[in-house]
């Protein structure tokens, strides 16, 4: 069974460094804010969500503290799935038994049934957590050619005003030349003094 991390909360790898954290979570804060998301119970419950995985990712120590506790739930995963599997190993006529139990429609079946529904569960539950971390990464592309786009933009907008600004400054002085002279020759001849 998946465990369910903070890491997929923000649909990012384990590996992730912190500005992919804190990219991919600015894009889900954005996403389910109440802002945008309104009053929905749902996006309320995913932004508490990533509020709190953002808290603990964003602080070295909490996310080191993380990391130990997945490496432990692995850890146990493992135990338990080699346990199931020795203990199926130990007992050999467990086939027999699930066979005769299976003939009266009996509890094997049944369980067997479980565990496959279980199976197709977590199958499609991978399926879509595999998903949701490619539109992450795709929303994250996005967010940062935006990002990109509208930087470009101040820096074409205040370029543009910088050249205007010092034409008007040349401007300037050429018409302050033109006055200066005009007051030299005005008092060289006698018109302005």
């Amino acid at each position: 069974m998946a465990i369910k991390t903070h890491y997929a909360i923000l649909k990012v790898t384990q590996d992730a460094p912190d500005e992919v954290i804190s990219a991919a979570y600015k894009a889900l804060a954005l996403k389910y804010h109440p802002d945008r998301a309104g009053d929905s119970p749902e996006a309320m419950a995913v932004m508490q969500e990533i509020n709190i995985s953002y808290k603990i990712l964003s602080d070295p120590k909490k996310r080191a503290e993380h990391d130990r506790w997945i490496a432990q739930q692995r850890q146990q995963q493992r135990e338990q799935s080699t346990g199931a599997a020795s203990g199926a190993a130990q007992k050999p006529d467990a086939g027999k038994t699930a066979a005769k139990q299976n003939s009266g429609g009996g509890k094997s079946m049944e369980e067997a049934n479980k565990w496959k529904a279980w199976a197709d569960k977590t199958a499609q539950e991978a399926k879509e957590a595999q998903e949701r971390a490619d539109k992450a990464r795709a929303d994250l592309a996005k967010a940062v050619a935006a990002d990109r786009a509208k930087w470009e933009a101040w820096v074409e907008k205040t370029t543009k005003e910088a050249q205007d600004a010092k034409e008007r400054a040349e401007k300037a002085a050429e018409q302050s030349a033109k006055y200066v002279e005009a007051a030299v020759k005005a008092r060289v001849h006698g018109d302005g003094a």
